[in-house]
């Protein structure tokens, strides 16, 4: 996990979990950052301030990172995650 928050500025973000749908966690830097958690893998559908943005799955359990296509706001639903552990997404805007 540490080299998940060290790739953004996680302080700059904020709990913005009405952001996210299916018990996902988000913390959300509007417009710039969001960083979702789903703890039983799955799908989540996030909604963005209008934009484009790079994504990547992040394995919670062995650090592991998954590049996704650009990501086009303002609402996106991501692809099922890999498995069923624990996972983040992590969108950048572009």
């Amino acid at each position: 996990m540490i080299d998940f928050f060290t790739s953004f500025e996680w302080w700059k973000t904020e709990p913005h979990d009405e952001l996210a749908d299916n018990g996902a966690f988000c913390l959300a830097e509007p417009g710039k950052l969001y960083a979702a958690y789903l703890p039983f893998g799955g799908s989540v559908t996030l909604q963005l301030t209008p934009g484009r943005y790079a994504a990547s799955w992040f394995n919670a359990r062995n650090g592991q990172q998954l590049s996704l296509p650009p990501v086009e706001g303002p609402r996106w639903t991501s692809p099922t995650a890999p498995d069923h552990g624990d996972w983040a997404l992590l969108l950048k805007r572009t």
